[in-house]
C-alpha cells in the first residue's frame, strides 16, 4: 500500500514529501545532495525527498508564482516525480497551497557525484 506524506517543519524549514512504496519494493537508502536528502527504494526509484532550509532552497520558484515564504505553511499537497538519468536526477514538484490557493510549480536537476548503481 503507498501512502502520500508532504509535511513542513516551519521550526526546523524542512520539507519533506514522500510517495510511498509499492508492495514490491522497500526503503533502500538516502542520497544526500547538499540541502537535498533523496529516498531511494529497491527498485531504484526516488520515492521522497527532504529539503532543509526550504524557504530559502525554493525561494526563487515562490517568487516566480508571487507567493510569500509563508505558502510552506499552508500546503494541501505536493506532486512529486523523480528520475535519476547517470549523473543527474531529476525532480519535479508541484506545490499546492491553501492559502493562498496556489500552485507552485518547482523543477530541480542535481547533479551526483557518482551514477547511482542498479
Amino acid at each position: 500500500m503507498m501512502v502520500k506524506i508532504a509535511t513542513y517543519d516551519k521550526e526546523n524549514d524542512i520539507l519533506a514529501v514522500h510517495n510511498g512504496f509499492s508492495e514490491d519494493e522497500k526503503f533502500k537508502g538516502n542520497i544526500e545532495v547538499g540541502d537535498l536528502v533523496l529516498d531511494l527504494s529497491t527498485k531504484m526509484r526516488i520515492r521522497g525527498i527532504e529539503i532543509m532550509n526550504a524557504s530559502e532552497y525554493l525561494k526563487d520558484f515562490l517568487k516566480l508564482a508571487n507567493v510569500k515564504k509563508n505558502v510552506l505553511e499552508h500546503l494541501k499537497d505536493v506532486k512529486l516525480t523523480a528520475a535519476i538519468k547517470g549523473e543527474s536526477i531529476t525532480i519535479g514538484m508541484i506545490l499546492i497551497a491553501e492559502m493562498p490557493k496556489r500552485e507552485v510549480p518547482a523543477r530541480i536537476a542535481v547533479p551526483i557525484s557518482a551514477p547511482v548503481c542498479h
